[in-house]
């Protein structure tokens, strides 16, 4: 029983990283799509902006725009943790079920 506890409590994580990651990216994903007005065309723009100064940029101002960039993430992987908390803490029923149907019999 034990092996299946830590299986079912390893998925959760799992899970709960998966989804948390998601959120974050899709965080930047919203960043740029301000800048670009909440437009397709405008948030490709700001895309195909961000990347060609970025390879144009010297090799250590490249190390720190990761660092900062990576930094920047880890904040939001917090802060979007913070918030998402009592989803990794409470220890739900799986195989419970909220049927309205009544059993007779």
């Amino acid at each position: 029983m034990s092996l299946a506890d830590a299986c079912y409590h390893g998925l959760r994580l799992i899970g709960w990283l998966a989804v948390t990651l998601g959120c974050v990216a899709a965080l930047w994903l919203l960043f740029f799509a301000a800048l670009g007005n909440f437009r397709f065309g405008g948030t490709v723009l700001q895309l195909e902006n961000f990347a060609s100064r970025y390879v144009a940029a010297s090799a250590e101002r490249q190390d720190r725009f990761a660092h900062c960039f990576w930094l920047t993430s880890a904040g939001l992987f917090a802060a979007v943790g913070f918030f998402r908390r009592h989803s990794l803490l409470t220890r739900g029923a799986a195989a419970a079920s909220h049927s309205r149907e009544t059993h007779h019999g």
